[in-house]
Order: C-alpha cells, then sequence, then structure tokens
C-alpha cells in the first residue's frame, strides 16, 4: 500500500488563511451557494434535455430569473465571468393544502413541475442588508407563491491561480 506524506506546503493554505490567496497553482475564495428552483414549461425542460438550451432566453418565466442574475452584479461573480450560473434539470413534487393560491395545481391535488435548480455563487463577506436585498429580489421574480432558494454555509471555490 502506498503512503502519502502531506507537507504544510502541499496541503495548501489553512482555514482561515487570506481569501484570494494562491498556492500550489489554486486559489481559494470563500463564497456562499445560492439555488433557486425554477419552474419552466414541459417544452423547455424537454428541449434543454435535448441539448437546446437557447430556449431558456425564451422561456418567460426563466427570462425573469435571468434578469435578476445580469442586475445583480454580487451573483456568479467570477472577475473576468460575471453572472456565471449552473442548470440542473429536474421536476419538483407537491401537495397543495388548504390556504394555498398555487400557480400550478389546485387545493388537495399532489403535482409535479418541471423544474430547473439553478446554482449561482456570491462572496462570503457580501454584507447581510446587501444579500438580503439580493435574496429579495430573487423572491420577488420567483413565480411561485413560496419559492424554493437554498442559501449555503461559506464554502471555498478553488480555482487556478
Amino acid at each position: 500500500m502506498a503512503t502519502t506524506t502531506i507537507t504544510p506546503e502541499s496541503a495548501g493554505p489553512a482555514r482561515g488563511s487570506a481569501r484570494g490567496e494562491a498556492r500550489g497553482g489554486v486559489r481559494r475564495r470563500t463564497v456562499r451557494t445560492v439555488k433557486v428552483y425554477w419552474p419552466v414549461g414541459t417544452a423547455t425542460l424537454a428541449a434543454c434535455a435535448r441539448g437546446d438550451l437557447d430556449v431558456l432566453r425564451s422561456d418567460e418565466s426563466f427570462a425573469s430569473l435571468l434578469r435578476v442574475l445580469e442586475t445583480s452584479p454580487e451573483l456568479g461573480d467570477f472577475g473576468v465571468y460575471g453572472d456565471v450560473f449552473e442548470v440542473a434539470l429536474g421536476a419538483e413534487g407537491f401537495t397543495v393544502r388548504p390556504g394555498a393560491r398555487p400557480a400550478l395545481g389546485s387545493v388537495g391535488g399532489r403535482f409535479l413541475s418541471s423544474t430547473l435548480a439553478v446554482t449561482t455563487y456570491v462572496d462570503a463577506a457580501t454584507d447581510e442588508d446587501a444579500l438580503s436585498r439580493i435574496l429579495a429580489r430573487l423572491i420577488d421574480a420567483h413565480p411561485w407563491e413560496i419559492p424554493v432558494i437554498e442559501l449555503s454555509a461559506p464554502l471555498d471555490l478553488v480555482t487556478p491561480a
């Protein structure tokens, strides 16, 4: 069995080291992920599954999310690249309870929605008030009564140095 010795130089920067510090050919930056579950039409989901990603630009619902990304420079900032996001195809299931005003379905029914999971990033050092404003813009643009938006704890994003 082979063994590997990890020296301080090969282990990379310790947690809490200077933000953006480069070592060993990599740079680590502390960010938080923002993941939004966004409904799209079944035709849009099917087109994406076939590789036609341009359909996202013409999907009316998704276009409102793109506008938030494009007008929020804090989201998806990778220096020379902006508005960076990833999209995963999926479906979301739910049961509509009394008191809801669903955009899809009716009270008492179990429904499935064609959904995209959209992940982007925000610098972990972003001021809490600014972060709250960004999240409020996402909520305001979302077509659902109760959007599903995840905000991660800080994590390191690794890029080439």
